[in-house]
């Protein structure tokens, strides 16, 4: 069985991104993506813009998010799709899909 899990994103940065660090050092960015999503030629349908949470893992992401990384930029972004879950603090479960990125590009 053959599986292939990647994706090529382009959309805008909902806000600026986020920076975290593991416990070694290593930055973590954390953005949110916003795209439109995609119409099965009827337009009367009520389809809402897709929002994707994107971790961007790539050894520039630290510079790349300090620098260049702004709310509104257009961005193109290439990773993996990965789902987590979660128990909230009313005891539901949630659930979230979303990206790990190895690599991002501005479009300009």
């Amino acid at each position: 069985m053959f599986y292939l899990n990647r994706v090529i994103l382009a959309g805008r940065l909902k806000e600026d991104p986020e920076i975290r660090y593991t416990p070694r050092g290593k930055p973590l960015i954390f953005f949110t993506l916003s795209l439109p999503s995609e119409r099965l030629g009827d337009e009367s349908l009520p389809f809402e813009n897709v929002t994707i949470r994107v971790m961007l893992v790539d050894e520039r992401s630290e510079s790349w998010a300090k620098q260049k990384g702004k709310a509104g930029g257009n961005v193109l972004v290439e990773g993996g799709l990965v789902q987590r879950r979660w128990e909230t603090a009313e005891g539901t479960m949630s659930r979230e899909i979303g990206v790990i990125a190895h690599g991002v590009k501005d479009l300009r």
